[in-house]
C-alpha cells in the first residue's frame, strides 16, 4: 500500500522546453499514406518478436501476457496484470526485460503507474533520452515531440486535449453543438458564462433569474479557487474565471451531496474509440446538505465534493476496508448503484444517461482535436487518453458534467482508491497497447520509416486503388447490389485495430460504434 500511496497527480504548469499549453502554434503536413509499407516495418521492428513466437507459445504463463495483433498475427501486444505490484514475480517482469521496454514520466508524479510498469518489466529512462515505450506526462507536448514519435512509442496525452479539460473551452464546445444540434440535445452542462468577457451577459442572466452561482478559475483542478456568489459584485474581474448556475437541489444519500468520479479512456479521435471504466468513484461531502444554499454560502465542505477539500475536514471519514465499499466519503460507483437501487431508484436508466452525457462530450471537441492529431501524430497509435468525468446527479436524477480532468489523481490513499485503480491501470496499459519493442532499435526503425516516407514511388503504390491484400475492395469488385462502400486499407487496419483492443479491454466498456448515435435527432 505504501508504495503506491500518497501522490497527487494533477496538471502542472509545462516547461518551456518540451510541453506546450497550445498545440495548434504550428502545424504539420505529415503522410498518413504509409498502407502498404506498415506491415512491413511491423516484421521489422519485431522481428525478433517472431522469431520467438514459438518459443513463447510453449512457455504457457508468459503466453497469457502476449495478444498476438497485425496482419498474419506478427505482433506481439503485452498483456498487463493488476495483481503485478503484488506478487511482483518475475513472471510479469520476464516479457518487459527481455525486450528492455522502458518509460519516462515528466512533470508529474504518479507511483502507481511507475510501480505497475516496473512490475511488468519496464526500466524508467534517463529524462533525456528519446529511448522509450510510454512517455507519461502531466501536461501536453509540443508540436515536435510529437512529430518525432516513432510507431511504436505512446503518450497519455492527445494534442490539444485543452479543448475538453479547461472549464472555459469544454463549455464553448457543448454550446455550438447545442447551437448545431438543438439545446434539448446537449443540455447537461450548466449555464455558464466566461468573465470578465461575459461578465454583462451573466448580470443579464442572473436579473432574470436570480439564485446561486459557483465561481471557478478556467484551468485549474482539486477545488482549488472555486467558491459560491448569490450576486454578481461577488465575481473578480481581474482574472479569467468561469461562473455556472449552481445546481440547488442535487441528489442525495444520507443527506450528504456527493459526486461521481468516472474514467474515461479514448484511444482514438478519428475515428472517435471511446471506453468507460466499469467502476469508478462516489466523493461525498463531510457535511449535511441544507437547502437554505444561501445560508450556508461559504462553507465548502457542504457544496463541493471535491475530495481535495473534504479530506481536510474534521469530518472526513477514510474508508479502511477494500472489500466495505460504501464506508466513509469515499465509496465506489458500484456501491452507489446499489445503493440507489436500495432506494427505489433506476440505476440502469441514471448509468445510461451519464453515458449519453460523456459520449456526448466527447463528440462536441472530436473536430478540433482529431484535426490537430492529423496536424501533429505521425502514426495513428502514438496517443490515448484517460479522463476523469465530474457527474453530479441533481434530485430528477439528470446528471449534470461538471467538469473533464486531464490527469485525473491515480493517487491511491485508501484501499477503495488501490483496488479499484490498480485494475484500471493494468486494463488501461493493456487496452492501449504496448508492442513488445525494444526502444534501442528505434533508430534502424525511424531510419526505415523515413526512407519509406521519402520514396514517392512507393508512396504512389500504396495508395493506387486495387494494391495490397483488400485489392478486390479497393478497385470495387464488390457487387454494387450490396449497397456497401469498401473499406480503404487504412479503415481495415482500424477495424482490426478496433476489434484488438476490445479482446483485451478488461474492464473497459466500449462504445465505438454506437457514439454517433447519440446524434440522431
Amino acid at each position: 500500500m505504501d508504495s503506491v500511496a500518497n501522490d497527487d497527480e494533477t496538471t502542472p504548469s509545462a516547461k518551456k522546453e518540451v510541453t506546450s499549453d497550445d498545440d495548434s502554434s504550428s502545424s504539420s503536413s505529415d503522410s498518413d499514406s504509409q498502407s502498404e509499407e506498415h506491415d512491413d516495418l511491423e516484421s521489422v521492428s519485431t522481428a525478433d518478436t517472431v522469431d520467438q513466437k514459438s518459443k513463447d507459445v510453449a512457455k504457457g504463463k508468459i503466453n497469457k501476457m502476449v495478444q498476438w495483433t497485425g496482419y498474419n498475427k506478427k505482433q506481439a501486444i503485452l498483456l498487463f496484470k493488476s495483481d503485478a505490484i503484488i506478487k511482483k514475480s518475475s513472471e510479469h517482469r520476464a516479457l518487459g526485460d527481455k525486450y528492455h521496454m522502458s518509460f519516462k514520466i515528466y512533470k508529474t508524479e504518479c507511483k502507481l503507474v511507475r510501480n505497475t510498469l516496473t512490475c511488468h518489466g519496464f526500466h524508467e529512462a534517463h529524462p533525456n533520452s528519446n529511448e522509450f515505450n510510454l512517455l507519461w506526462t502531466g501536461s501536453h507536448l509540443k508540436p515536435y515531440v510529437l512529430r518525432g514519435l516513432t510507431e511504436f512509442q505512446k503518450v497519455n496525452h492527445f494534442p490539444r486535449s485543452y479543448e475538453i479539460t479547461r472549464k472555459d473551452r469544454l463549455y464553448r464546445n457543448v454550446q455550438r453543438m447545442q447551437q448545431i444540434k438543438g439545446f434539448k440535445h446537449f443540455d447537461f452542462v450548466p449555464l455558464s458564462f466566461v468573465c470578465p468577457g461575459e461578465f454583462q451577459d451573466f448580470c443579464s442572466a442572473y436579473l432574470r433569474e436570480k439564485g446561486t452561482w459557483i465561481v471557478k478559475p478556467v484551468a485549474s483542478s482539486r477545488g482549488r479557487g472555486i467558491f459560491l456568489v448569490n450576486h454578481p459584485d461577488g465575481v473578480p474581474l481581474d482574472e479569467t474565471y468561469i461562473v455556472c448556475r449552481y445546481i440547488p437541489k442535487p441528489l442525495l444519500v444520507d443527506g450528504f451531496k456527493f459526486d461521481l468520479r468516472l474514467y474515461v479512456a479514448v484511444t482514438s479521435y478519428d475515428p472517435l474509440v471511446i471506453y468507460l471504466y466499469e467502476e469508478g468513484l462516489s466523493r461525498f461531502a463531510t457535511v449535511r446538505y441544507d437547502q437554505k444554499v444561501t445560508k450556508n454560502i461559504k462553507n465548502h465542505c457542504m457544496h463541493l465534493t471535491n475530495y481535495s477539500v473534504n479530506k481536510k475536514s474534521g469530518d472526513f471519514v477514510q474508508n479502511e476496508d477494500p472489500e466495505v465499499e460504501d464506508y466513509g466519503n469515499k465509496w465506489s460507483l458500484g456501491a452507489l448503484l446499489r445503493c440507489l437501487r436500495a432506494e427505489g431508484h433506476d440505476s440502469t436508466a441514471i448509468m445510461m444517461r451519464i453515458e449519453d452525457a460523456i459520449i456526448k462530450t466527447l463528440i462536441s471537441v472530436e473536430t478540433p482535436i482529431a484535426t490537430a492529431c492529423k496536424m501533429f501524430m505521425p502514426h495513428k497509435g502514438n496517443c490515448f487518453e484517460l479522463y476523469g468525468f465530474d457527474v453530479l446527479i441533481d434530485s430528477a436524477l439528470r446528471p449534470w458534467v461538471l467538469e473533464v480532468n486531464l490527469s485525473p489523481s491515480l493517487a491511491c490513499d485508501s484501499p477503495i482508491d488501490l483496488k479499484i485503480k490498480s485494475h484500471l491501470v493494468a486494463d488501461l496499459f493493456s487496452l492501449t497497447g504496448f508492442v513488445l519493442h525494444d526502444p534501442m532499435l528505434r533508430t534502424q526503425s525511424k531510419r526505415n520509416q523515413d526512407l519509406a516516407a521519402k520514396n514517392p514511388i512507393r508512396q504512389q503504390k500504396q495508395i493506387r486503388p486495387g494494391s495490397g491484400r483488400l485489392r478486390g475492395a479497393a478497385s470495387g469488385r464488390t457487387s454494387a447490389a450490396d449497397g456497401v462502400v469498401p473499406l480503404s486499407q487504412e479503415e481495415a487496419r482500424m477495424v482490426r485495430r478496433v476489434k484488438e483492443e476490445y479482446v483485451r479491454r478488461g474492464g473497459w466498456v466500449e462504445y465505438t460504434y454506437n457514439a454517433k448515435s447519440c446524434l440522431r435527432v
